[in-house]
């Protein structure tokens, strides 16, 4: 079979491969804070491997993945890498064009850092008014959010968070010699003291009187070691499973994707 990831493709089967159904996936990344277990690349190594399963799709092109996005609030915990925003924006508008100019319509972005989605949806409302192209985001983790809370996946918190147990499984899977198994521990964040304020996650998620609004303070008021959850009983069987269940789903939404009218 020949390969659709375009890294490894010639120009001429790049050039070959393209039709007006060809969808170009961009898997998009980041490298950050991920709890003491887990690797800095986390986002990245899921969104690479995870895209490369799309590998010899019809009318797909898997290209190359992004691996650094937007972290900045994770800047206080070392090994963090962060482009600002506004680079963000820029770098995925000249990637997106340069495919575009080689004649593909329909984009892809596969994104596994919930920070990438404003610069995603800045690029995409500016390509589909500029250049007519049809484009789509899955966001991989709240995909495997969507999926923990069916029994089926048998993932204890029912929910994603972060370094929790369902990413923790799916790196297991991926990349287990990554993974520091004899630091996987329970963390939650932190709430301001003595505050009716309920912080539920890294981006300053807050829930008061019922309601879920941010809540923006320095990280390291809200965790020490980056976890969310309880990654304690994640294992690579779960995170196969889940593994399979996202390439699955992104392929179907490929196909439903490819049935659009272009503009």
């Amino acid at each position: 079979m020949k390969t659709t990831i375009v890294s490894q493709m010639t120009w001429a089967a790049f050039r070959d491969a393209i039709d007006p159904g060809t969808v170009a996936v961009i898997p998009v990344g980041s490298v950050e804070l991920e709890g003491p277990h887990l690797p800095l690349g986390v986002d990245t190594i899921v969104a690479r491997a995870l895209a490369e399963g799309l590998d010899g799709m019809t009318g797909v092109l898997v290209a190359p993945t992004l691996p650094i996005g937007y972290s900045k609030w994770f800047m206080p915990f070392a090994g963090t890498i962060s482009l600002e925003l506004d680079t963000l924006i820029r770098v995925l508008d000249e990637y997106a064009r340069s495919l575009i100019a080689h004649g593909i319509k329909r984009l892809l972005f596969f994104n596994a850092h919930r920070g990438n989605n404003a610069a995603i949806e800045a690029v995409a409302r500016t390509l589909i008014g500029e250049k007519k192209a049809s484009v789509a985001m899955i966001n991989v983790w709240k995909l495997v959010n969507d999926l923990s809370t069916g029994p089926e996946y048998q993932i204890k918190e029912r929910r994603f968070s972060h370094a929790g147990e369902a990413m923790t499984s799916v790196v297991m899977a991926l990349a287990p010699e990554t993974v520091v198994t004899e630091k996987i521990a329970a963390d939650k964040p932190k709430s301001p003291p003595a505050s009716a304020f309920n912080v539920k996650n890294t981006l300053g998620e807050t829930e008061f009187q019922g309601s879920v609004q941010i809540l923006f303070q320095d990280l390291r008021h809200i965790t020490e070691s980056g976890i969310m959850g309880d990654p304690s009983a994640a294992s690579p069987e779960k995170g196969r499973h889940l593994n399979e269940q996202i390439v699955a789903y992104t392929k179907a939404f490929i196909r439903e994707f490819q049935k659009l009218p272009l503009d």
